[in-house]
């Protein structure tokens, strides 16, 4: 008995707060609530002003009534899988002057002028939006709007400005392939916070020349670090743009260069032993209707499992000494086994992996000393030159090339993340989990065409605390509005 009361009590409180809620939103006017319906997922509330002197606002006659007209307003507020609906009983109004005939209505500040839902539910599809991992779609089945009104809700609302550059800034580009005009996006970042400062369409120069031009040359000034990869064009931003600024090379690009000539030589390895098995598989094969089903050879099982044991740095490998049965070989082995494979194959693997770790180490120490980071890397830089690989003596020029963007990358900042402020090295690696949101969102939309709305969009869901530009279009309260009957 007690546990029914219980329940029945929280029932009613739910109810009580559901139209608490309800009445706070729609306190303007005061409509009194006529009527409840509910049928079947839908509750329907039906509201109604009562009657009051109203004179007109051109020439002061008094107004008289002219009956009421239905509105019906989705407004989402419910937490109970039920959808509300709200039948406005909107009044109408006509001068009595026949020399004005002025004909006006009831209007109500929580729902717009020929909106057919209320104020609140633009918002919540606004903050809806915030959530990269929901479409369009699935947010106006949420609200129980069509797509195209959740999409045009969030354009009304949504209109970002770039954010303020600061002294240390990181530009990158990001796929987008939405037309010829916009195949490679370029992503600015505010390197303290993380926080995406604009995302421009195109990273050409007929894009970015007139967009940075434009930007004050005072704010212009103040940046000190120019954050890149090594394509040039965004190393040539610093003359052109940034006269106070340094460029700066993420020593991430300048390792995935020769990790890739790394895994690219490989790769060779593996085309190669695979052509050979099928050379052989064709020396067997008598039949061609029955051509002999060989299995995978032992150097095409380690190098498509296992090359990762030569591209991966030897600090973030977990080798295991106990060994462990292998489905391929039907022996027991250890991470040491499968290394000691590989550099059976090719006796070149151990030399790459070796040349490769010494860039590793270099990259791992010296953060905060540029000085003690510029005589290691000279050293290395020899030793590259020295090398009998091609590969790494190309490596060598590219590391001279860059050696001055490199060593800057050693510079230590202030950062800010996670409610903390800390001292970090000079990369490119925030920007990069940036851009998997723009892939993200991109793969989400299915193919989106307009830039702006997903400029707008990413701008929206990855800033902390995005300013809503069209909150001034609110609609402004009015007590009436003029309407056409």
């Amino acid at each position: 008995m007690r546990s029914s009361f219980s329940l029945s009590l929280l029932y009613h409180a739910y109810v009580y707060l559901e139209f608490l809620i309800l009445a706070c939103t729609i306190y303007i006017l005061a409509p009194s609530i006529s009527s409840i319906d509910i049928e079947g997922q839908t509750k329907t509330i039906y509201l109604e002003t009562a009657p009051e002197a109203h004179f007109c606002p051109c020439c002061g006659f008094r107004m008289h009534s002219r009956g009421t007209k239905n509105r019906k307003i989705n407004h989402p507020i419910l937490h109970d899988n039920y959808k509300l609906v709200l039948i406005l009983k909107q009044r109408r109004w006509r001068c009595t002057n026949p020399d004005c005939l002025y004909d006006i209505s009831d209007s109500f500040k929580f729902v717009s002028k020929n909106r057919r839902t209320t104020n609140a539910t633009d918002m919540l599809i606004v903050d809806a939006y915030r959530n990269l991992a929901e479409s369009s779609a699935s947010i106006s089945k949420r609200f129980h709007v069509s797509d195209t009104y959740a999409h045009d809700v969030f354009d009304r609302y949504v209109k970002l400005d770039r954010l303020p550059l600061t002294d240390a800034i990181s530009v990158d580009e990001v796929f987008l392939d939405m037309d010829d005009n916009c195949k490679y996006a370029l992503v600015i970042q505010d390197f303290h916070t993380g926080e995406p400062i604009d995302l421009l369409r195109s990273r050409r120069m007929n894009v970015t020349e007139p967009y940075f031009t434009s930007i004050p040359p005072e704010e212009r000034n103040s940046v000190k670090y120019l954050i890149s990869d090594m394509y040039n064009p965004y190393i040539s931003y610093v003359d052109k743009y940034f006269p106070n600024a340094v460029p700066v090379v993420d020593s991430f690009h300048v390792l995935q260069w020769v990790t890739r000539s790394i895994d690219n030589y490989m790769r060779q390895l593996l085309k190669k032993y695979k052509q050979r098995d099928r050379e052989l598989q064709e020396q067997l094969t008598t039949d061609p209707m029955h051509p002999v089903q060989l299995s995978i050879s032992d150097e095409v099982y380690i190098l498509q499992k296992y090359r990762w044991l030569i591209l991966s740095n030897q600090s973030n490998i977990r080798y295991h000494s106990d060994p462990r049965m292998d489905q391929h070989f039907h022996v027991l082995m250890n991470t040491y086994d499968y290394e000691d494979w590989l550099f059976r194959i090719d006796s070149n693997l151990k030399d790459f992996r070796d040349l490769k770790e010494q860039y590793v180490l270099f990259n791992s120490r010296n953060g905060g000393n540029p000085i003690a980071a510029r005589t290691e890397i000279d050293e290395l830089i020899v030793v590259y030159k020295k090398s009998s690989y091609e590969m790494f003596r190309d490596f060598a020029n590219l590391l001279e090339k860059y050696k001055d963007p490199i060593i800057n990358s050693f510079i230590m900042v202030e950062k800010v993340g996670n409610g903390k402020i800390y001292d970090s090295r000079l990369s490119n690696g925030p920007i990069e989990s940036i851009n998997r949101k723009v892939k993200d969102l991109k793969r989400l939309g299915r193919g989106f065409r307009n830039f702006e709305h997903f400029r707008n969009r990413f701008l929206y869901a990855t800033r902390s605390a995005p300013v809503l530009n069209g909150v001034s279009d609110y609609n402004s309260v009015t007590y009436f509005e003029e309407d056409e009957f």
